[in-house]
């Protein structure tokens, strides 16, 4: 079987991080083995800090392996998109200090888009994890409307965090750029190529006095 240059660089890079990951679970499940026999009790701390590094380890894996995969053909389905971010905004509405809303708009909740499931899911925990780490030292919202514009589903995620530096705005759609001390710089890469893949779009941009908005349009 013959490859192009860019498939056989894809192919390696999967398989150095399916082989790369398959050692952090190892390890993290007996580190929690030795937890529940309680042999680390007097090494809290350090097993904190361990577990903790892996888990950065095991994301940025995970993100190069998505973003590898990206490309290949996918089947889309119906999905109905308000729900979808209604059980995001349930799962990550676990931080005492922000306050998560939902508005929708036009009778939105029965339409749905043509989409993959995973994509989406993967677009929405990248956007609401963004969201929740701009919030740092102050009571934060992270605000989601749905509504249509021009024939497109529009879905506004808009936070009160510490926006993006005007330094940096052009910077953050290239892959591998990040100002996150763990970033993999792949996270707002992964969205666009994602909304792309079914003639979606995908924009983040500061608001007028605090925070940012990442719009999501989708083809109706």
């Amino acid at each position: 079987m013959y490859f192009y240059k860019d498939d056989l660089v894809k192919n390696i890079t999967i398989a150095l991080a399916h082989e790369v990951k398959n050692p952090i679970s190892l390890i993290k499940a007996n580190i929690e083995l030795l937890e529940l026999e309680n042999v680390l009790d007097n090494h809290k701390k350090n097993v904190t800090m361990i577990k903790n590094e892996l888990n950065k380890i095991s994301e940025i894996v995970s993100d190069f392996m998505v973003f590898c995969n990206q490309d290949y053909e996918v089947e889309l389905t119906d999905i109905n998109l308000f729900y979808l971010i209604k059980d995001y905004i349930e799962k990550f509405n676990i931080y005492n200090h922000i306050t998560f809303s939902l508005n929708c708009f036009e009778n939105i909740e029965n339409i749905t888009i043509k989409a993959e499931y995973s994509k989406i899911s993967i677009i929405l925990s990248n956007i609401y994890k963004n969201c929740v780490e701009a919030i740092i030292n102050k009571r934060g919202f992270i605000q989601t409307n749905i509504y249509i514009k021009d024939n497109n589903i529009i879905v506004d995620i808009i936070d009160n965090g510490k926006g993006i530096d005007d330094s940096i705005c052009d910077k953050i759609y290239k892959p591998f750029f990040t100002d996150k001390p763990n970033g993999s710089g792949l996270g707002i890469p992964i969205c666009i190529n994602a909304m792309k893949n079914i003639n979606g779009d995908f924009k983040i941009f500061n608001n007028k006095d605090f925070g940012c908005t990442t719009r999501l349009k989708f083809k109706r």
